[in-house]
């Protein structure tokens, strides 16, 4: 057990209240017992009653009581710019000091010489935590705020001060403090005097106290908060420290783990208790099992993510087509010359009522068409279908969407745009906590395409939030487990979201779940780190035909593999091009792109350390395909698809 505070009396604990900026918590907060060197410095008492001068209105006051003076002359005299001089004459005017003709009255006399014989200083307190060396930015003006010690009965963690050799507290800190305060005080409404800046004496030995900070496990995401000792919200610099902490001090790490272990509640096997929509159907889940299990929410979640709506939408319009005859539409997008795609395709969606992108349409390739008669549902490919039958046919479904919104293709390619970034690592992880802006159209194209399929007119049933939030808690925690605190943290945001999230689906994982989800949770956060690494090299120079062969010639000479595995090798090189002047386009393209511009040492490590990298990363990509198909895996093969996936992120972040 680490060691709490028994005897409080043996702590100078400062006391500033009790501040609770949390919401939704996971169990109850704690308190951080956290060190701090407290530096005394004096100066200029705050200008209560916006009387006193600034030192530039000092100097121009002495040198007119010796008398008047020109703005042209004192400019000369004080080397200030004369724009600058005429406007602090200005001000002395304003405040009754001089005349017009810039001859001192004679009660200015008496203030002033007031104020340069009794200058008001005052003893102010800044704190410079002792686990980074940052400085908080907070000034105590002891004057108007006296030092207040508590003595804390209940048991907080001590923190282990490991900042050494600290440079001294600098005028500059205490500058960049005020500046600082003066921010958050506008941004918390609270009005303050701040003294001003100059005439700075600090003093040189600090005094050590602890400062109390209250932490908490957030019910949204698992991650910890802490607030800002002085109670202005949450503190960024001590959460930084505190990941710092995790990292060097293994008594620290250990209590966080204990406490969030001690948070967890068992979960129960049993799936969510929520009423199903009424298209979930024996008769749809026969005809439409693809459809369904897109549409079907994810255990512990409330909302559908863009990735699901998307794939709904292209199953919605495959199904749509495949009811109809579809042949003579595939055979004129065959004989007609991909040049002229975009004229055939923009005319029959203008007869339909529909507007055509921005861009124009895009040539539909002979593959694209093939995979749809094998059963595959790509937007692009079902939507020029879609046009060329409701051209002819007056009854088609698309007729009666395009009454209703002409600029549905546009609004379709915006959620393809969402849904593409989401899946290629980009952004925060596809698990939204609220209605997406795209449900209410995608629900009114899937009525509309496939009849049989209804939504509910009532809000649908939300998870239960304490679960959500007892899954989210525990997938953190195993996600630090695995790598690590210093690996976890130097992952970014984004893809520790996505490993979160990816790792949610596994703690509930039961047999016969779809792993749809987790795949591309996974795939995204291995394309983020893998995109990351690219920084360090720069692009070859070769043209696009030799870039697949020579990434393949690398990885072997690197014993990474003996041929590049089809879902590597089948990567456009336009699209690899695009990757390697920094736009990463899918995972695949990133692989490739990896084994191009890493060097031969590099690649030779990863082979040492992960000799089935190349293959790992080919699997995860066949797994997740395009990603609109149910994956219906094993819980071992789930398992497995996991330790690979984490080993691939471990491997490019250490090497």
């Amino acid at each position: 057990m680490p060691r709490t505070r028994s005897r409080a009396g043996m702590l100078k604990l400062l006391d500033y209240g009790t501040p609770d900026p949390f919401g939704a918590i996971v169990g109850r907060r704690r308190n951080l017992s956290w060190p701090v060197d407290a530096y005394r410095i004096t100066l200029p008492r705050p200008d209560e009653d916006g009387l006193s001068l600034n030192p530039f209105e000092q100097v121009i006051l002495s040198l007119l009581s010796l008398g008047r003076m020109t703005s042209q002359a004192l400019a000369e005299d004080t080397c200030i710019p004369r724009d600058l001089v005429e406007s602090i004459l200005l001000r002395l005017r304003d405040r009754g000091l001089i005349d017009d003709l810039n001859s001192v009255l004679e009660a200015s006399d008496s203030n002033t010489a007031s104020e340069a014989n009794n200058p008001a200083f005052v003893t102010a307190l800044l704190f410079r935590e002792r686990v980074s060396g940052q400085v908080l930015p907070f000034m105590q003006l002891l004057e108007n705020q006296p030092l207040c010690k508590q003595e804390q009965k209940q048991a907080a963690y001590r923190i282990r001060s490991i900042s050494t050799g600290s440079a001294p507290l600098t005028q500059r800190d205490v500058i960049k403090v005020a500046r600082a305060m003066q921010r958050r005080s506008a941004v918390f409404g609270k009005g303050q005097q701040l003294p001003a800046l100059h005439k700075i004496v600090i003093m040189e030995k600090p005094e050590q106290y602890y400062l109390d900070c209250p932490i908490a496990i957030q019910r949204r995401d698992g991650e910890f908060r802490i607030a800002d000792p002085f109670g202005n919200g949450f503190s960024l610099i001590l959460e930084r420290a505190f990941e710092q902490l995790l990292e060097q001090d293994e008594r620290t790490a250990d209590w966080l783990g204990k406490w969030k272990a001690a948070l967890r509640q068992p979960r129960s096997p049993s799936p969510d208790q929520r009423a199903k929509e009424p298209f979930d159907t024996p008769s749809n889940q026969l005809r439409y099992p693809k459809l369904l299990s897109n549409l079907r929410l994810l255990p512990n979640a409330a909302f559908r993510s863009i990735a699901q709506l998307y794939a709904a939408v292209e199953w919605s319009l495959f199904h749509a087509c495949a009811r109809r005859p579809f042949e003579g539409d595939i055979q004129r997008l065959k004989f007609t010359p991909q040049a002229e795609h975009a004229q055939l395709l923009g005319l029959a969606a203008s007869e339909v009522g529909l507007l055509p992108p921005g861009a124009g349409f895009r040539p539909v390739r002979e593959g694209k068409l093939r995979d749809f008669q094998e059963g595959k549902a790509e937007l692009e490919t079902l939507l020029a279908l879609s046009i060329l039958r409701a051209q002819d046919d007056d009854s088609h479904p698309l007729r009666h969407l395009a009454a209703r919104d002409p600029a549905l293709i546009s609004h379709l390619l915006e959620i393809k745009k969402a849904r593409d970034e989401k899946g290629h690592g980009k952004g925060s992880a596809d698990a939204p906590e609220s209605e997406l802006l795209a449900e209410p159209l995608v629900r009114e194209i899937i009525e509309t395409m496939v009849p049989e399929v209804a939504f509910s007119r009532e809000p649908t049933a939300s998870s239960n939030p304490d679960a959500y939030a007892d899954v989210l808690l525990d997938a953190r925690a195993g996600i630090q487990d695995e790598f690590g605190f210093g690996a976890f943290n130097r992952l970014g945001t984004n893809v520790k979201e996505r490993l979160v999230h990816a790792e949610r689906v596994f703690l509930s994982w039961q047999e016969g779940d779809d792993a749809l989800a987790f795949a591309r949770d996974l795939y995204a956060a291995v394309q983020s780190v893998l995109e990351l690494s690219l920084n360090h090299w720069l692009p070859p120079d070769m043209a696009d035909a030799l870039l697949i062969e020579v990434a393949q010639d690398k990885a072997i000479a690197a014993g990474l593999c003996h041929r590049l595995p089809s879902s590597l090798h089948t990567v456009r090189a336009s699209v690899v091009r695009q990757t390697l002047q920094g736009s990463g386009q899918s995972l695949g393209a990133c692989m490739i792109a990896f084994l191009l511009m890493a060097d031969e040492q590099t690649l030779k490590s990863i082979a040492a350390t992960q000799p089935t990298f190349v293959d790992d990363v080919a699997a995860l990509i066949a797994r997740r395909g395009h990603g609109n198909e149910p994956l219906p895996l094993a819980s071992t093969d789930v398992a497995k698809l996991r330790e690979a996936s984490y080993k691939i992120i471990k491997t490019l972040i250490e090497v």
